[in-house]
């Protein structure tokens, strides 16, 4: 409720105890007609008066307890307001915050798309240095094949025949060789006995 509502929920508040308070009175005024020519009932009137009165005293009362809430309700307002003043400060203060993230992440995206722009190049350049190294190496496989078809390969073949002699040579040179080794050996034996006998 704002102090508008609060005003004419006040005003309603009054103006009918102001209905109240004529109605009142015109009954008063309606006893007192009669209080002329009821005089035997003054009396007892005196006491409906007296209660009337106390009644009204306790309107009184009550109506100052209600504006004692009047009071405290805008008391209320009055935090309420201020709170949602804070409120504001801090909504402002986040809006602040939002608006810098939102900078922030423009910034990132702004790198984000530079990063990307530089993979793209880095992967063009790459993917062209893997297609000179493909190329390099085809035409120096290539060269290699035909140096060792008509380089290597032909030495190869050599040195395998120039081996595969000197292997035969060397075996029958073994062969010779045990064969001198078991000729010496009967030689010291024959020696051996003739050094007995003499």
């Amino acid at each position: 409720m704002n102090d508008r509502e609060l005003m004419e929920a006040m005003f309603e508040a009054v103006t009918g105890l102001k209905v109240d308070m004529t109605d009142m009175k015109t009954e008063m005024t309606g006893m007192k007609a009669e209080m002329a020519g009821m005089k035997a009932d003054i009396n007892d009137m005196k006491a409906d008066i007296n209660g009337m009165k106390a009644d009204i005293n306790g309107m009184k009362a009550d109506i100052n307890g209600m504006k004692a809430d009047i009071n405290g309700m805008k008391a209320d307002i009055n935090g309420m307001k201020a709170d949602i003043n804070g409120m504001k400060a801090d909504i402002n203060g986040m809006k602040a915050d939002i608006n810098g993230m939102k900078a922030d992440i423009n910034g990132m995206k702004a790198e984000i798309t530079g990063i990307k722009t530089d993979m793209a190049d880095m992967k063009a350049e790459l993917k062209a240095d893997i297609t000179n190294l493909r190329t390099e190496l085809k035409s120096d496989i290539q060269k290699i094949n035909i140096q060792l078809e008509n380089d290597i390969v032909p030495r190869l073949n050599t040195i395998e025949e120039c081996y595969t002699d000197t292997y035969k040579r060397y075996v029958v040179e073994t062969d010779n060789i045990q064969q001198l080794k078991t000729d010496v050996h009967l030689l010291n034996i024959a020696v051996s006995r003739l050094y007995q006998s003499a």
